[in-house]
């Protein structure tokens, strides 16, 4: 006969452990970039993915570890919010880089017309 037990145990175990090797992928993206906007989401995807993990222990433990579902939940609205914070910074960041490139002369005041009749 079939055992569920084990089968839904063996699944949430491997699912654990995918998840834990995607946040290494991850980790590597963050640290080698190459941009910010790639630090951003690698970071991001990080938050989202100890989000599952976190889940996913208080699905395997649910006898034991009930009150991880909800450090998930708290865990989730300060990533975001962290993320939300970062975004802006990066933003802003940015703005005034060119703010100063535009007061050196530095920037055209019109952007470049890119041509349209289908050359590259």
């Amino acid at each position: 006969m079939f055992d569920y037990a084990n089968a839904v145990r063996l699944l949430l175990q491997s699912g654990t452990l995918f998840l834990t090797v995607t946040m290494c992928l991850c980790l590597i993206r963050a640290v080698r970039g190459p941009k910010l906007v790639d630090r951003l989401i690698a970071v991001n995807m990080i938050c989202v993915k100890t989000i599952l993990l976190i889940v996913t222990i208080g699905v395997h433990y649910h006898h034991y570890e009930a009150f991880l579902i909800d450090v998930a939940i708290v865990y989730a609205l300060l990533s975001f919010l962290a993320i939300v914070v970062l975004t802006k910074f990066m933003l802003q960041a940015k703005l005034n880089k060119l703010k100063q490139l535009k007061e050196q002369g530095g920037l055209d005041n019109e952007p470049e017309k890119e041509a349209h009749d289908g050359t590259v």
